[in-house]
């Protein structure tokens, strides 16, 4: 039978359409602590360093000290006229999410019965909708609001079609290219995606997800009936695994060429994945392991190595089978924690089965905080934090 490599067993009213796009630090190799302060229209947003506890819809626009240079500045002109909220109000950010597929999907099953474009999901009916959720007073209010999220295109399909979505304020991007996209990685790919994220003017602001998927790459060669035998099967393995593998290294050197933040996908793959990063990767990379559901003690090594590192942790750790990762929760230090949902996919508690998106955050913060034994409140103020450190926003 096949046998791989080393595989081993992821309070006040804001909308997202009111918060500018923060201006970020052009000094990538460290984060800057920075601030997305709701503004009104039409005002400019700057960038400013800020204590990483503080809680950034208290903070104003104002101006920076001319020996700080910043990625980019924004001018919040489509900020919708509204009064800012509450110095204590909470806001969370999606730290991975497919914008493009979540629409996708939501469109999908508003069309079923549907006719016309009534039915299209697009960013603005989607956040005007969970807006209206994010009243303080509504009973739906789930303790905090959605301050921005981080979409992931990790394809050239995916590139292209998150680019439509990337002007909409408080929407920033990652750009790379996933291990069961690899095969797609050329030259041109590697252009597009180093000339993104080095864009100061952009707000495609890290690289990935890129890294190792032996779990469904086993699976799509286990059911390729063209390879006809065991000798076939392995061949194709590894042609297979060093793809992956040298696509992960290619992107590895990108953001550290860059000093970019780093998003790791790994699955079934803790040994060569854990390989590759020691050889590839400064120890004081910012990265990103996303939709973390590997053992305990590969989080305890990967947290070890990589002080710069977090897990992030998606509606997974709701799951009735999700032992194993709230185990993890548990002993990861929450500021080496990150907020996601990977939506479309993994839905939490109690939504199991809809399309997951941004404005699922709060069920995930509050099953951690659970299982940490902390207020919802530090997990939101905590992770929020983790966030700028992490991604510079």
């Amino acid at each position: 039978g096949l046998r791989p490599r080393s595989p081993c067993a992821r309070a006040g009213r804001m909308a997202l359409a009111r918060v500018a796009p923060v201006a970020l630090a052009a000094g990538r190799a460290a984060a800057l602590s920075t601030s997305s302060p709701v503004a009104r229209r039409p005002i400019a947003v700057a960038a400013c360093r800020v204590d990483p506890s503080a809680n950034l819809v208290a903070l104003v626009s104002r101006s920076s000290s001319p020996a700080v240079n910043f990625r980019h500045a924004a001018v919040a002109t489509d900020a919708a006229p509204t009064a800012p909220p509450a110095a204590d109000t909470l806001t969370y950010v999606d730290t991975h999410c497919h914008l493009d597929l979540i629409f996708q999907k939501m469109t999908s099953e508003a069309k079923k019965g549907k006719k016309g474009d009534a039915a299209v999901v697009d960013f603005d009916s989607w956040r005007n909708q969970l807006t209206q959720l994010e009243d303080p007073d509504s009973e739906s209010y789930l303790g905090a609001q959605l301050e921005a999220c981080l979409t992931v295109a990790c394809s050239r399909r995916a590139m292209d079609a998150v680019r439509d979505i990337l002007p909409k304020p408080g929407v920033f991007a990652a750009f790379g290219c996933h291990p069961l996209s690899a095969h797609e990685w050329n030259a041109d790919m590697a252009s597009i995606v180093e000339s993104a994220v080095a864009d100061k003017n952009g707000v495609v602001v890290a690289v990935g997800e890129c890294g190792l998927d032996y779990h469904y790459a086993l699976k799509e060669i286990e059911a390729d009936e063209s390879l006809a035998d065991d000798a076939a099967r392995e061949a194709r393995w590894e042609e297979v695994r060093k793809t992956q593998e040298d696509v992960f290294v290619a992107q590895m050197k990108i953001a550290t060429r860059l000093g970019a933040p780093l998003v790791i996908h790994t699955r079934e793959a803790e040994a060569d994945t854990l390989r590759l990063m020691r050889e590839h990767l400064r120890k004081d990379a910012r990265v990103h392991v996303h939709c973390f559901t590997s053992s305990a003690s590969m989080a305890r090594t990967l947290l070890g190595e990589y002080p710069n590192l977090c897990l992030g942790f998606t509606g997974v750790c709701t799951f009735k089978n999700g032992g194993d990762v709230r185990d993890v929760v548990l002993d990861t230090p929450l500021d080496r924690i990150l907020l996601e949902t990977d939506g479309p996919y993994m839905a939490p508690a109690p939504h199991r089965g809809a399309v997951a998106h941004p404005g699922h955050v709060p069920h995930i913060a509050k099953k951690i905080a659970e299982v940490k034994g902390v207020r919802a409140e530090e997990v939101f103020a905590q992770c929020r934090a983790n966030t700028r450190r992490t991604y510079g926003f």
